[in-house]
């Protein structure tokens, strides 16, 4: 089986392509271009979820504010796929990530979940879609303050 990923960060449009088996999930990479809008996260430095080893379709370890990725790489025949996203509440102060996970093969209503986002913890939220809807598909991190950390993992294990 073949994948291609891509992750991007948001309108930032860090893309990476990467095959599944050989390299491992897209890993937005460090000196991402400028964000085009006020409202578009940064890289951070951290590591919000750990690396989500060969099942991984997205990793993006650590962003600040909002953010997405999007994709065209899971396998329609397989077992579902499952977005996970961590977060931690920035400047010492809990927060919020809102996810809005939207196929665009399959059933065509976005997935969207609310993350709470403890000041001294990582809190974590999942969605499981099927391998349909994860053929291609987008998701939105909408953060409740420009400071909370956030990271995403898309997985599918291998059929």
């Amino acid at each position: 089986m073949r994948r291609s990923t891509f992750a991007w960060a948001a309108a930032a449009a860090v893309a990476v392509a990467t095959a599944a088996g050989a390299a491992g999930p897209a890993v937005a990479e460090q000196g991402a271009p400028a964000a085009v809008a006020s409202d578009i996260g940064t890289e951070g430095t951290g590591e919000i979820l750990p690396y989500p080893g060969p099942d991984g379709l997205i990793w993006i370890k650590d962003w600040i504010g909002n953010g997405g990725a999007v994709t065209g790489g899971a396998y329609q025949a397989g077992p579902p796929v499952t977005v996970t996203v961590g977060c931690q509440g920035g400047s010492g102060v809990a927060g919020e990530a809102h996810v809005t996970f939207t196929p665009y093969y399959g059933d065509p209503t976005p997935v969207e979940f609310t993350v709470a986002c403890p000041a001294d913890a990582v809190g974590r939220g999942t969605a499981v879609v099927t391998p349909e809807q994860g053929r291609s598909f987008h998701v939105g991190v909408e953060t409740s303050a420009p400071d909370v950390h956030w990271g995403l993992t898309v997985t599918q294990p291998e059929a």
